[in-house]
C-alpha cells in the first residue's frame, strides 16, 4: 500500500460588529506561510534578490508570503503562483496608526487574486484591545470585502472575544512552553462557534535541525490539524533563507521536509469545514519517545465503546469531519513524531465504502475492508485522511 499523507465593534459604547464569515473571504488553499517578521519591511526591496528569496522560498512549498504589499512584488509573487499576506502592521500601511493609507491600499487591492488576505494582529489580546481589533476587522471588511482579515494573539487568549474575524491564529511555542493540547481545545471551540478556520504559529526550530526537528516541527503541525487548522506560520526568528545567496539553509530543508507533506493534501484539507469532535487513543510513548503507561492523555477524550467505529490498533489522535457531501471524514494524526503507525479502524455495518487519499497520487482511493476493520500507515510526525460513506 502506498505511503499516504491524511492530511486570523466598533470601537466606541456598545455597538458590535457581528458579521458572519462569508465564503469569497474564506481562505482557498492550505496556508504554509513564510515569514521573517511583520510590522515593518524586513524583505529585500531589491526585485531580484526578492524574487531569488520567492524562488526559494516556493521550492521549500511555502505557497504564501507574509510582507508590506508592494506592486511590484505582487507581479513577482504571481509569476511563481505564490500569495501575499498583507502586513497591515507596517509603518506605511499600520490599520489604526495610518488608517488613511491601509484605507488606500485595501480599497485598491478587492479584485487582487495574489492577496491571500490582511495580517492584521499577532500579539497578546487583553480585555482593552478587544473592542480595537474588532473595528480594525470591520474597517478592512469596509475597505476590501473580498479578501480576510486575520487576528493572531498568545496562548489562545481573547481571540473568541474579537468579532467578524475570517481567520484567528495563535503561537505558543508548545515543545518549550506546554500547553499543547489545552490551547488547541481552545482553538477548535472557537473555529465551531465562528465557522472559521485557524493557523498556527509556532517555532521552526523545535528540535536538532537536520535531525529531529523536522519530526517536532511535523508533529506540531499535524496534530492541529484534527483540530481545524487551515495553514501555518513560522516564527519569524529562524533563518530559513540565506540572507546572502538566498539558498535554503539547512533549517530550511527541515521545513522543506515539513510542508511538503501539506502540500500535497492541503487542498483536500480546505475542503472540509471546522471538525465536528477530536478523539484520542492511549498512548504508551510520550511525544518525546519516552514511555508511560498506557492512558488517553489528559485534556483529549477517548471514543466511545460504544461508537460506530473503534481504532483497534496504532497510537493516534483522530478529527471527524463532514465533507460537503455529508460524508464523514477523518483527519488522523500521529502521537509520536519519531515512528509511524499501523493504524487499524473498525467500523460497523452500516459503513457501505471507505477510501484514503493517497498523497502521491493526489487521488481518493478504495480502502480494502476486512472483517469491518480497514488498515493504513500513519506516517511519524504525519497525518492521514480517511473518507467514509454511510
Amino acid at each position: 500500500m502506498p505511503s499516504v499523507l491524511l492530511a486570523v465593534v466598533l470601537f466606541a459604547g456598545s455597538t458590535t460588529y457581528a458579521a458572519e464569515p462569508e465564503a469569497n473571504r474564506q481562505p482557498k488553499q492550505f496556508a504554509i506561510v513564510y515569514n521573517h517578521g511583520y510590522a515593518g519591511d524586513n524583505l529585500p526591496t531589491d526585485k531580484e534578490q526578492f524574487e531569488a528569496l520567492v524562488k526559494s522560498a516556493k521550492a521549500a512549498h511555502f505557497n504564501v508570503i507574509l510582507c508590506q504589499y508592494e506592486t511590484w512584488r505582487a507581479e513577482i509573487c504571481k509569476k511563481h503562483d505564490m500569495k501575499i499576506f498583507v502586513d497591515l502592521l507596517v509603518p506605511a500601511h499600520h490599520i489604526y496608526k495610518a488608517t488613511d493609507a491601509a484605507k488606500k491600499l485595501c480599497e485598491s487591492l478587492k479584485d487582487n487574486d495574489t492577496v491571500y488576505g490582511y495580517h492584521l494582529w499577532s500579539d497578546n489580546i487583553t480585555d482593552a484591545t478587544v473592542a480595537g481589533r474588532t473595528r480594525d476587522v470591520k474597517n478592512v471588511h469596509e475597505w476590501d470585502p473580498n479578501h480576510l482579515a486575520y487576528i493572531g494573539t498568545t496562548y489562545m487568549n481573547r481571540v473568541n472575544r474579537v468579532e467578524g474575524m475570517d481567520v484567528f491564529g495563535y503561537y505558543d511555542f508548545h515543545w518549550k512552553r506546554g500547553g499543547h493540547w489545552g490551547h488547541l481545545d481552545k482553538a477548535m471551540a472557537t473555529a465551531q462557534a465562528k465557522k472559521i478556520g485557524f493557523l498556527r504559529y509556532d517555532d521552526a526550530a523545535s528540535g536538532i535541525v537536520g535531525k529531529g526537528n523536522p519530526n517536532r516541527v511535523g508533529y506540531t503541525y499535524a496534530t492541529s490539524t484534527p483540530f481545524g487548522l487551515k495553514g501555518y506560520i513560522y516564527h519569524f526568528a529562524a533563518d530559513m533563507i540565506d540572507k546572502k545567496t538566498f539558498a535554503l539553509t539547512p533549517l530550511g530543508e527541515d521545513l522543506k521536509k515539513v510542508n511538503e507533506r501539506f502540500a500535497s493534501v492541503g487542498d483536500e484539507l480546505m475542503k472540509l469545514g471546522v471538525p465536528i469532535a477530536v478523539f484520542s487513543t492511549a498512548i504508551t510513548k510520550t511525544a518525546k519517545n519516552d514511555a508511560v503507561p498506557a492512558a488517553v492523555p489528559a485534556g483529549l477524550s477517548g471514543i466511545k465503546k460504544d461508537g460506530w467505529f473503534q481504532i483497534i490498533a496504532g497510537e493516534v489522535i483522530v478529527g471527524l469531519f463532514a465533507d460537503d457531501m455529508k460524508r464523514d471524514v477523518f483527519v488522523f494524526a500521529n502521537h509520536n513524531p519519531y515512528e509511524s503507525q499501523n493504524v487499524e479502524l473498525f467500523l460497523d455495518a452500516k459503513v457501505k465504502g471507505v477510501e484514503f487519499f493517497d498523497r502521491s497520487a493526489k487521488k481518493w482511493v478504495p480502502l480494502k475492508q476486512d472483517a469491518k476493520t480497514v488498515t493504513f500507515k500513519v506516517e511519524d510526525h504525519g497525518v492521514e485522511l480517511v473518507r467514509v460513506t454511510r
